[in-house]
């Protein structure tokens, strides 16, 4: 069942898209701190700054433009600290003067809004298109291109980073046999009309994006982005990644670098409305198996007002989800209280814990 359930979860958090992907982007995650100091203690308190002064790098790496970061002033851990709703920790070692861990930092977005108007920056804000990314990866110069073979390394990291993200909606394509029949790669370079239709209608998606990442050896590596149905402004089309002594690296650059260009260039939220304004909240299940997931799902969709429950990340014992709804906030949590789930509010977190399924009585 834990085997099962890693599988099922991995597959749906590549798969769903999800209208409230901008929520995302102000959670940061995987960030690796390694202090020494005189003290474990000590070593603790300066990796967990460290770690949330990295986060807000990485966090301004995905909400603000290039030109607009150099803008920017240097904060300390202090200031950071202000802009953070709160933070967990994992995978923690520890000595008598080291301490090793992974942080995942949320940012409260109002108060990254704020900050960022003060000092005359604008945030990419994502966008409500629905998009399918085809990573097509050439290793070298004059080698053939690669899109649906297992060994190219471009596709599943471009669409990992985009939904990573969470700066737009993605529908990430099966990869299957029918994928590679309608969409081969020389059609899919030339936005050839009929498999850009078919890939649209078979993912339901607003928008295809075809990145081309071509590795060149000791230079670095070049990206050229294209559109369907709508092209990509000239501007965001086309870059470089200096990174020329490790082309994973230099990949990854790239792949950063892409999602943000293709939010810049898709249609912003309808709304108009910043995350924290909108009709959606993050909740924390806490479950033992699958079967818990698909009850605490199918019971919350069932619920007067809520309009969709997206599942973002799991592990084995818990499951992040968004829950978008309609109506009052505290009318929902009763109702979520009368079937029998209570509800927990933690630092902008609702932890919704499922009440036990009732016992089988034993056959007569």
């Amino acid at each position: 069942m834990r085997a099962l359930l890693a599988v099922v979860f991995g597959g749906a958090v590549m798969l769903a898209g999800g209208g409230a992907a901008w929520a995302d982007a102000f959670t940061v995650g995987g960030v690796t701190v390694d202090v020494r100091a005189a003290s474990a203690a000590k070593a603790r308190e300066q990796a967990l700054r460290q770690g949330q002064v990295e986060a807000y790098r990485r966090l301004l790496a995905v909400v603000v433009i290039d030109a607009d970061r150099a803008r920017l002033p240097e904060l300390g851990a202090d200031a950071v600290e202000s802009l953070v709703s709160d933070f967990s920790v994992s995978d923690e070692k520890a000595s008598s003067t080291r301490y090793i861990a992974s942080l995942t930092v949320h940012f409260d977005p109002e108060r990254v809004a704020a900050f960022l108007r003060a000092n005359g920056v604008a945030m990419v804000r994502g966008s409500d298109e629905t998009v399918v990314l085809l990573g097509v990866y050439r290793a070298a110069p004059g080698e053939p291109p690669q899109l649906w073979e297992e060994t190219n390394p471009w596709r599943p990291l471009l669409a990992q980073t985009a939904v990573s993200r969470g700066l737009f909606p993605v529908a990430v394509p099966l990869g299957d046999l029918l994928d590679a029949e309608q969409v081969p790669t020389e059609k899919a370079l030339a936005l050839d009309v009929d498999a850009m239709d078919a890939l649209l209608a078979r993912y339901g998606a607003d928008a295809v994006i075809v990145a081309l990442a071509e590795i060149k050896p000791g230079e670095g590596a070049h990206l050229i982005l294209k559109r369907y149905p709508r092209p990509l402004p000239a501007a965001l089309s086309e870059l470089s990644s200096p990174i020329a002594d490790d082309p994973a690296a230099a990949l990854g650059d790239l792949a950063a670098h892409a999602v943000l260009a293709v939010a810049r260039g898709g249609k912003p939220p309808v709304s108009g409305t910043m995350v924290g304004e909108t009709d959606s909240l993050a909740i924390l299940v806490p479950v033992a198996s699958l079967a818990d997931w698909v009850r605490v799902d199918r019971t919350l969709r069932a619920l007067p007002g809520v309009k969709a429950v997206i599942l973002r990340a799991a592990r084995i014992d818990v499951v992040q989800a968004a829950l978008q709804y309609t109506g009052d906030a505290e009318a929902l949590r009763a109702a979520i209280a009368r079937v029998g789930f209570s509800v927990a509010v933690r630092d902008g977190y609702w932890e919704v814990t499922p009440a036990p399924e009732p016992a089988t009585p034993p056959l007569q």
